[in-house]
C-alpha cells in the first residue's frame, strides 16, 4: 500500500544542513540573498520552495510590525498547463520553460523582493516595495507583459499564459501562512475567467480563508468519524423500468459550519492530501452497497465513484485498486470510476496505461461532465471510455431550443458510433425526460427520478 503511504500522508524530511546564498539571476537586478539549507531549495530552479517562502512570510511580517507597519505582498503565479508541449516537442520541454520563466521573472524584480517556485508550475513573489494595490498591480502587469514575448528552446518557439493572485497584508495580519493561500485561492478563482487575469484577495476572501484552513484541519477526523457521508443519486434506465445504477456521492455535514458544498472540501482534500483516504473510504463504501444489493436480490447494478484526477494519476493507484477489489469483495462486481474531462489534457500516455490497467480489472470508465470544453474527439477515440455523462447545461431547456436538441442528438450519435454509453445528467422536468426518452437506450441520472439520499433510503426505492 505504498500509495496511501506516499499520497495521503505529508512526508517529513529530515533536514541536510547545507547552506548557500542565492544570487542574482540576472546583472541588472538586485532580489535579496536568502541563506537556504537543501530541503529549502527547488532543484531545478535553485529558488527557495513552497515551505521556506512560507516561513520567510512569516518572518517579514513579524520584522514589518517593527518597522513602522511597512506592507508585505504576495504575488502567486501560476502558468497554464506547461507540459502539454512534451507530448510534441520533447519529455522535458515543461522544465526548460520553467527554468526561462524563472530567469525571465527574477529580471523584473526589485530590491530585496524574493522569488520561490512553490509548485510543479507555480512562483510566488514577496515584496515590501508595494505600498498600494495600484503599484502591485502595475508589477503584475509587467509579468503578464513579458509572457506576449515567446520563449525559445531551438528550434521552437513557445508561448505562455498565466494566471496571478496578489494578497496585501494588513495593519492586523501576522499569518504568513494565512497571506500565502489568501493569493493561492484568489489566483484559483481568477483562473476559471481566463488567461492572464489578475485579481487581488478582499476581505471577504480572507473569511473564506479562515473558514478554509478550519475545515482543511478538520477534514481527516470528519473522514474517520462519519461527518464526511455518503448518498447515492439513481440511474434510471428508460428501455428496463428501473434504476441500473447509482452515482455515490459525499456530503460533509460539519458541527460549525453545517453542510459544506463537495466543491469546497474536494477541493481541500485534494490541496491537503486527504483525497486519497476519501477515495479509500468511498471504495469501502460501495463494497458495502453491493452486499445490501446482493442480499436484496437485485443483480446486474452499477455503482459510480468519482476518482480525482490527484488519485488517478498517484503512481501507486492501481496497486491500490487491486488490493481493495481483492480484500473488499469488489472482484465480479459492475464499478465505474468517473473521472472529470480536465484530466483529459493530463500526460495522455500515462492516462492510457492508468485507464487500460483499470479497464483490465473490469472497472467501467465513465467521462464525467461531458461537453463542458476539454474533451477533443480524439480522447474518445484514443482512450478506453465505456459511458459518458452529458453535462446537464445540455439538458436545460431541451423542450425549447431545437439547436439545443440537434447538438444532443449529434453527441448521442456520435457516442454509439464509438460504441460508448450514454448517461444523461441534470434531467428534473417531464418535457426534457421525454425528448431523452425517445431517443432510447439512455440511463437518465437527476431529480426527475431521484435525488440523492442515503444507502437505507436509496435501497428502499429499489425493492
Amino acid at each position: 500500500m505504498l500509495f496511501l503511504k506516499n499520497l495521503f500522508y505529508p512526508l517529513h524530511i529530515n533536514s541536510i544542513f547545507v547552506s548557500f546564498f542565492i544570487f542574482s539571476l540576472l546583472g541588472h537586478y538586485k532580489m535579496e540573498k536568502v541563506s537556504l539549507q537543501a530541503t529549502q531549495t527547488d532543484l531545478l530552479t535553485n529558488l527557495p520552495n513552497r515551505s521556506y517562502m512560507i516561513e520567510l512570510l512569516e518572518k517579514k511580517l513579524s520584522s514589518s510590525k517593527k518597522e513602522d507597519q511597512k506592507r508585505t505582498s504576495l504575488i502567486f503565479i501560476e502558468f497554464d498547463d506547461l507540459s502539454r508541449f512534451n507530448e510534441t516537442f520533447g519529455f522535458d520541454i515543461d522544465d526548460k520553460l520553467i527554468v526561462q520563466l524563472s530567469h525571465k521573472i527574477a529580471s523584473l524584480l526589485e530590491t530585496n523582493d524574493i522569488l520561490a517556485r512553490v509548485g510543479n508550475e507555480q512562483f510566488a513573489i514577496m515584496s515590501q516595495n508595494f505600498h498600494t494595490e495600484e503599484s502591485a498591480e502595475i508589477f503584475a502587469k509587467r509579468i503578464i507583459a513579458a509572457l506576449y514575448e515567446p520563449f525559445f528552446i531551438d528550434p521552437n518557439m513557445f508561448y505562455v499564459s498565466a494566471s496571478i493572485g496578489i494578497s496585501l497584508s494588513s495593519a492586523d495580519e501576522n499569518n504568513g501562512y494565512r497571506l500565502f493561500k489568501a493569493a493561492e485561492n484568489t489566483m484559483r478563482k481568477v483562473q476559471k475567467d481566463g488567461k492572464n487575469h489578475i485579481a487581488f484577495t478582499r476581505q471577504k476572501d480572507k473569511s473564506y480563508l479562515e473558514k478554509s484552513i478550519r475545515l482543511m484541519e478538520d477534514l481527516p477526523a470528519a473522514i474517520e468519524n462519519g461527518d464526511i457521508y455518503f448518498v447515492y443519486q439513481g440511474q434510471y434506465s428508460h428501455d428496463k423500468h428501473r434504476f441500473e445504477g447509482a452515482e455515490l456521492l459525499s456530503r460533509w455535514e460539519h458541527p460549525k459550519y453545517g453542510e459544506i458544498s463537495p466543491e469546497t472540501f474536494i477541493l481541500i482534500a485534494e490541496q491537503s492530501g486527504m483525497i486519497g483516504p476519501l477515495t479509500i473510504k468511498a471504495l469501502i463504501e460501495a463494497s458495502k452497497m453491493f452486499v445490501h444489493l446482493e442480499a436484496a436480490g437485485i443483480k446486474d447494478f452499477s455503482i459510480s465513484i468519482n476518482i480525482s484526477s490527484v488519485v488517478l494519476m498517484a503512481s501507486d493507484f492501481i496497486e491500490t485498486v487491486q488490493f481493495m477489489r481483492s480484500n473488499y469483495n469488489l472482484v465480479g462486481k459492475k464499478l465505474n470510476f468517473e473521472i472529470m474531462e480536465e484530466t483529459l489534457i493530463q500526460n495522455t500516455d500515462h492516462l492510457v496505461h492508468v485507464l487500460e490497467k483499470i479497464r483490465e480489472m473490469d472497472i467501467g470508465i465513465e467521462l464525467d461532465d461531458y461537453g463542458t470544453g476539454y474533451a477533443s474527439l480524439k480522447y474518445l477515440a484514443l482512450l478506453p471510455i465505456s459511458a459518458l455523462k452529458i453535462d446537464k447545461s445540455y439538458v436545460r431547456d431541451l423542450n425549447r431550443d431545437i439547436k439545443r436538441q440537434a447538438l444532443f442528438q449529434a453527441i448521442i450519435d456520435m457516442s454509439r458510433a464509438l460504441d460508448i454509453e450514454v448517461i444523461v445528467e441534470g434531467v428534473e422536468s417531464v418535457l426534457e425526460d421525454d425528448i431523452v426518452k425517445k431517443i432510447g437506450g439512455i440511463k437518465v441520472q437527476g431529480y426527475l427520478y431521484s435525488e440523492p439520499v442515503k444507502s437505507d433510503i436509496f435501497l428502499n426505492t429499489l425493492e
